[in-house]
């Protein structure tokens, strides 16, 4: 090999070195190092956030259940049961009547047509979750002759 293919083999070594330079420069000037690997962004998502969420799902696949009389008006029901760990919904009792037994059945009727919601969290230790669910309805009624003018 001669001097010229000699300088073009240096040359391009060279050239493949400093841009390696240049490139690991450039990413420990970003905040990379060889010394630490980076690590990937994990999404924890709290006990709460988890909680909230199994618990707005729950309410609203029992509430999707729940067909009250028109002529209940101003009536509350407590209801509680109980979730086991595959989301089977039993136990469940009227803890705090409403005075009107139609009202009462009507939510006993949903948390038992409803039978079972989502699988309880990971998160959540025991064989069952015991719930206390509120059903209530007010209703009104306008006059007509006092809006009207």
């Amino acid at each position: 090999m001669n001097l010229k293919n000699y300088s073009s083999i240096f040359l391009i070594l060279f050239m493949i070195f400093f841009a390696n330079v240049s490139f690991a420069q450039d990413m420990r000037l970003a905040g990379f190092s060889r010394k630490t690997p980076v690590k990937p962004v994990q999404n924890k998502i709290s006990h709460e956030e988890v909680m909230n969420s199994y618990m707005k799902d729950m309410e609203h696949r029992i509430k999707s259940n729940w067909f009250p009389r028109q002529d209940s008006f101003k009536n509350k029901t407590v209801v509680t049961f109980q979730i086991m760990r595959d989301g089977t919904i039993k136990s469940s009792k009227v803890r705090e009547s409403s005075g009107d037994k139609r009202f009462d059945s009507d939510a006993m009727k949903a948390v038992q047509n409803t039978g079972k919601v989502a699988p309880l969290p990971n998160n959540i230790l025991g064989e069952y979750l015991d719930i206390i669910f509120t059903f209530e309805r007010v209703s009104y009624l306008v006059k007509k002759d006092r809006y009207d003018r």
